[in-house]
Formats: structure tokens, sequence, C-alpha cells
């Protein structure tokens, strides 16, 4: 796609980009923006969900992290950032969220269309419990020390650094509440009224 049509398709459009550990409060945040923006709602782990969905594979942490390697390995590092770059390009949204940023190349698609980064960030102890809660993707057993094992993979490796580079930090330990209203004023300070 040209740079030209890329730039029209980005007109009035806010692309917001989430960075941040597992539980740190990532999908509360687009959940609030999808509700009270009508945001597009996208993940980098949803290409791999819809992958593992095809090849009859468990949608397990490991099994994501696992298929994520292999893809950049297979087809380079920016293979689900070019994935998401076409599905932000052709949303009719007003606002796209991105969440799950985990590599520069991710990072740096969203900046190069105008996009804004926040790193939502929380305690560990309080991410750990949120993720058991949860259970999505098979945690409700996990343990505290084999969580903090999973944050030392490769695919999460670069999360603080590259949260270095946010344009917006969410810190999140208090109510939900208070991270919504924190999301409405980077919502407006980023240019939607």
């Amino acid at each position: 796609m040209s740079c030209t049509l890329a730039s029209r398709k980005m007109q009035n459009k806010l692309v917001l980009g989430l960075i941040g550990r597992i539980g740190s409060g990532k999908t509360a945040v687009a959940d609030y923006l999808v509700k009270t923006h009508d945001a597009k709602y996208l993940r980098f782990s949803d290409v791999l969900k819809d992958i593992l969905a095809r090849i009859h594979n468990e949608n397990t942490r490991e099994n994501l992290q696992n298929l994520g390697a292999a893809l950049r390995g297979v087809f380079g590092d920016g293979i689900l950032a070019e994935v998401l770059r076409q599905d932000i390009l052709d949303s009719e949204n007003r606002v796209v969220v991105v969440d799950g940023i985990r590599y520069a190349d991710e990072l740096n698609m969203v900046k190069s269309l105008g996009g804004k980064i926040i790193y939502v960030k929380a305690q560990d102890k309080m991410r750990y419990e949120r993720t058991v809660r949860r259970a999505t993707r098979g945690e409700a057993k996990l343990t505290f020390e084999k969580f903090k094992k999973s944050e030392v993979k490769e695919t999460e490796k670069f999360i603080d650094v590259l949260g270095e580079q946010a344009d917006y930090v969410i810190e999140n330990s208090g109510t939900l509440e208070d991270l919504r209203k924190k999301a409405e004023e980077i919502v407006k300070d980023a240019g939607l009224r």
C-alpha cells in the first residue's frame, strides 16, 4: 500500500498501542476504550490464537509463545506487526487499540501510523493474582514461581525496555475506576475529543 493511501486511511484515526506484562491491566484499558469510544480491539495474540485453533492445538500461554517465536523465525521479526498494520488500516473505527506489544517492530509499526504507546504497569504479586483469578489460558493452578519463570521467556523479555519508550505510563495499583479515569485522560491528551 502506498504511503499516500495509508495516510488517507489514518486521517482522524487514533491508534493506541498497549505494552505491559501479563495481568497488568492492558485488557481492562482496551475493554474500556471499546465500550466508551467504539474502539476496534486488535491483539497480536489473536493472529496466533487463530493459527492454534486451525491446527487444533490448545490456546495456552506456552503454545502462544512458541508459535510466535516460530513465525518470527520463519517469516521474519516483523510478521505479526505487518498483519496488524493491515488490520489497522482496514478498520473503519475512529479509535484502534493494539494490545500486546512485545517487540520493537510492533512498537515501531504503531508509531509509524502516528499511534501512541501506553505502558500499563502493576506490582508482580497483584499481576499474579489477577492472572490466576481470570485463568484464561490455563493459569488457575499456576504457582507464583512458575509465573515468574514465564516472565523471562523470549516473548516477555523486552516489555519493560519497550515500556521506557511509551508516550504514557499507567501505574495500575488502584481500582478499576482509577484505571478507567487514567485511560480516559490519555485518550483526551492523545487527541480524541
